[in-house]
């Protein structure tokens, strides 16, 4: 009966530190400094070349329309749901976000009998860099790279659009957790 009652008192110690925060586990906040509150994110910027080398097969390069804007948006929307910074216009913001398109690179995974292709891998590559905009220190500076799969056929299939938006909000929420937490 003792071990009983030991084990019911740990348990209700235990629950009582984790609701009073003063336990391990994981939080919801964010472990960027205090001061930063808003951060305006500038219009990412497309330096893919598309006279360069050329990609599997290929003799041009082949970078989806809008590409830079799609990624801006991506990135807003990011850090709009994180909440941990406001987005705000640049004369506003503590912090400002630069990011670089770098490379785009779509290539076939899984090809049928018939060497129809069945599934294709997006890749993108960039850079960002994050400064102070009172004393324009670079705080980070980083290239990341974000990729997804999407299969033409079968029960999971999806659109190259489809495709290329998860790509980039798994871009965007890359660069977001980044900057906000500190792993």
């Amino acid at each position: 009966m003792r071990q009983y009652i030991n084990f019911f008192l740990i348990c209700v110690l235990s629950f009582t530190l984790a609701a009073l925060g003063l336990g391990c586990g994981y939080t919801t906040r964010g472990f960027l400094d205090p001061q930063y509150r808003s951060i305006y994110i500038k219009p990412a910027v497309n330096a893919i070349g598309v006279t360069g080398e050329t990609q599997e097969y290929s003799n041009f390069r082949s970078v989806p329309p809008f590409l830079d804007n799609s990624f801006t948006k991506a990135l807003i929307s990011r850090f709009t749901f994180d909440g941990n910074l406001k987005v705000t216009r640049e004369g506003n913001a503590d912090l400002v976000l630069e990011c670089t398109i770098t490379d785009f690179v779509r290539s076939t995974l899984r090809y049928d009998n018939q060497d129809r292709v069945e599934e294709y891998r997006l890749k993108i590559n960039f850079d960002y860099k994050l400064y102070n905009t009172i004393s324009q220190e670079v705080i980070k500076h980083k290239s990341l790279i974000a990729d997804s799969e999407y299969a033409l056929v079968g029960s999971v299939a999806k659109t190259e659009d489809q495709a290329l938006t998860e790509l980039l909000e798994e871009a965007a929420r890359k660069v977001t957790e980044d900057i906000v937490e500190a792993w």
